[in-house]
């Protein structure tokens, strides 16, 4: 196993080299020129490939290094390191396909070999073996960003990182989460989903790490957690981004320490768990806005695994489509099939907004639609783009436009059409409390999409929050 350091300070590029000494060997390069032909030179040979992000004097940047292996070389490792890095440089290198962004300021001998020797273990798999293995798992995929995203799964799974899952809603996070459950040494353990954005904050610790009887009015027995439910196996925090700073800080001990108290005791329990996070909003800006602590960022994010949306790999379309309709065959015992026009206007739609979750609703939708025939055309999934989200269409949530063609009831129509958005936004917040992934849940629409609405209207969720 063979990893490149690729630095200008040379002093630097031989403490590295010294820590590595006992653990695999190294190479050194000094500039991106020298660090671009080491890559194609030896990029067979290469584990790991320790990049600087800034070469004084030099017009490149390690930026354009990533994006060159990447391009060329897509599973081999990059980890990132700077001793000028922001945040939004490292979410920016997350999303070209870097492992991890490191501050070199932060950075510790013990902490890089940790870091390198359980990245370094070489991925055996081929393509197919990755695809079979998203497959097990219920994804379907068949483009490179996917392998990547497998090739990921199957080495994280052999760590026990705390891994940030990031992408778009309805990119398939939690089956990511349930893959490398799956795939790691605590498989036979329980896999534990939290919804973060369910839990009130009065509950949080107490769902959290349970409480003692008599901690609270109510609490009439000792009750576990979910860091308890999860010992020996993996704790998944979905919509961690949804986590009110209040309850931020009461993560920040237990998840590095995997030690806490019940609330109302004294006693400090520990549990062997290991942590994944989801989240399809910016952490990095969050941070930088006030609403999420940076130190759980850093503590979730010890790894991440960036999820792209569905546009940005249209070949996973039709086998994803193909994949639904034979699921669909199989329950109503039919012979259905996708036909050439129907797959190349999945394929060709500018926009999956809802991402994969979106395209399985399409399908369902359009399979139904072919009532009278095994084949379904691109007439019915055209159909079904309209006819795909029938709760938001009622809840005044259609995202097709008005007709455009004239007629004196054409601005009443849109009115009419806009108080009715409005207020089924308002009657939703008011159900969720003023929480937005409950009530965008309730609409059948993503956060990203409710957000959009509520500016238009000038709608403040808080306004509906319960005191």
């Amino acid at each position: 196993m063979k990893v490149l350091i690729a630095d200008d300070e040379k002093a630097f590029c031989q403490t590295v080299k010294e820590a590595l000494s006992s653990h695999c060997k190294t190479e050194i390069a000094t500039s991106v020129e020298e660090a671009l032909d080491y890559v194609d030179r030896l990029h067979g040979e290469l584990s790991l490939v320790l990049l600087d992000i800034e070469f004084r004097g030099e017009k490149r940047t390690g930026m354009d290094v990533l994006e060159h292996i990447r391009s060329r070389y897509p599973l081999l490792p990059v980890i990132m390191i700077s001793g000028k890095g922001t945040l939004e440089m490292a979410v920016k290198a997350t999303k070209i396909g870097a492992e991890n962004f490191v501050d070199k300021a932060s950075l510790t001998s013990d902490h890089l070999v940790k870091m390198v020797t359980e990245l370094i273990q070489p991925a055996t798999k081929s393509n197919n073996e990755l695809f079979q293995l998203l497959k097990q798992n219920g994804i379907i995929a068949k483009s490179n960003a996917m392998a990547a995203v497998a090739e990921k799964i199957y080495r994280y799974a052999q760590s026990d990182f705390n891994v940030l899952i990031t992408g778009e809603s309805g990119t398939g996070k939690r089956l990511v989460a349930e893959a490398i459950h799956r795939t790691s040494k605590r498989k036979n353990g329980p896999f534990v989903w939290v919804n973060l954005p369910g839990i009130p904050p009065d509950l949080f610790q107490s769902q959290m790490f349970g409480h003692v009887r008599g901690a609270f009015t109510g609490a009439l027995q000792n009750q576990k957690g979910f860091f308890h439910a999860a010992h020996q196996g993996t704790l998944f925090l979905d919509e961690i981004a949804d986590l009110p700073l209040s309850c931020q800080i009461s993560l920040l001990i237990p998840l590095e320490t995997k030690q806490f108290t019940r609330v109302g005791a004294t006693e400090v329990e520990t549990v062997d768990i290991r942590i994944i996070s989801a989240t399809d909003r910016d952490l990095a800006r969050a941070v930088e806005e006030g609403t999420f602590r940076q130190q759980l960022y850093y503590r979730l994010r010890e790894v991440e695994i960036y999820i792209p949306p569905l546009r940005e790999r249209r070949e996973d379309i039709a086998v994803i489509a193909q994949h639904k309709v034979s699921e669909l065959n199989q329950r109503y015992e039919k012979q259905k099939f996708l036909t050439p026009t129907a797959l190349a206007y999945l394929t060709e739609k500018p926009a999956w907004r809802g991402n994969v979750r979106e395209l399985l609703n399409v399908i369902n939708v359009a399979y139904l639609e072919a009532t009278d025939t095994d084949q379904i055309t691109d007439e019915h999934i055209r159909r079904a783009l309209r006819e795909e989200n029938p709760r938001a269409e009622q809840n005044g949530l259609s995202i097709h436009p008005a007709p455009t063609n004239g007629g004196s009831n054409y601005s009443t129509l849109d009115a009419i059409t806009a108080t009715a958005e409005k207020q089924a936004i308002i009657e939703a917040l008011k159900a969720a409390k003023g929480n937005v992934s409950k009530a965008a849940a309730q609409l059948g629409v993503s956060r990203e999409t409710l957000y959009n609405r509520m500016k238009k209207f000038a709608i403040k969720p808080s306004d509906y929050r319960s005191d």
